[in-house]
């Protein structure tokens, strides 16, 4: 952990384990266990499982060591968040918003620029454009999405932003990013007198 190299281990690894499992499956003719995990993904150690039907539970010791221990969630089946995502099953459409597992600390996290330091303010700036990108990317509602960045501007104005300079980025990043945002309409141009 926290070595350059720990991601490509960790994949190349559990590549490995996975690999031989779905090769013993082939052989042995079981393609309807194998179907059960087309809608599967794995990030280095993290794994989504969708219309898996729990078969995961029952297979995960015959594909990893038992000294990998996998924690299921403790989701519903219909909401899970997934690395940075929160996704929610709602009348048969999949809708997604930004997960934050800092969001339940009960302590400050630092985590953005601040600007009463020694680093360029411009480029400090780009910080808003960048984390409203994540957020209109991640996000399927307006509400979720202008929930997030209001947060963030007023994260940033306690670390030293001013809202003539987040109305100037936000302005970059509604022109840079139309195509990202058409899907909110027109309120998304409003959000900037918030700030």
């Amino acid at each position: 952990m926290g070595t350059d190299c720990a991601p490509y281990l960790a994949n190349l690894f559990l590549f490995s384990l996975e690999l031989q499992w779905i090769q013993e499956q082939v052989r042995l003719k079981k393609f309807h266990l194998l179907k059960l995990f087309r809608s599967c993904g794995r990030y280095i150690d993290d794994l989504l499982m969708i219309n898996n039907d729990d078969v995961m539970l029952k297979v995960m010791t015959d594909i990893y060591p038992k000294e990998l221990v996998l924690v299921p969630d403790n989701s519903t089946g219909l909401s899970t968040s997934f690395l940075d995502l929160q996704m929610d099953i709602c009348d048969g459409i999949i809708t997604t918003s930004i997960f934050d597992k800092r969001d339940s600390f009960d302590f400050p996290i630092v985590n953005f620029p601040t600007l009463s330091g020694n680093i360029p303010t411009r480029s400090s700036y780009g910080v808003f454009i960048g984390e409203s990108v994540r957020y209109a990317r991640a996000c399927t509602y307006f509400k979720d999405f202008a929930a997030r960045v209001l947060v963030l501007t007023k994260k940033l104005k306690t670390q030293g932003f001013v809202g003539k300079g987040l109305k100037l980025a936000w302005s970059r990043f509604c022109t840079n990013h139309l195509l990202l945002i058409q899907k909110f309409g027109k309120q998304v141009l409003g959000l900037s007198e918030m700030f």
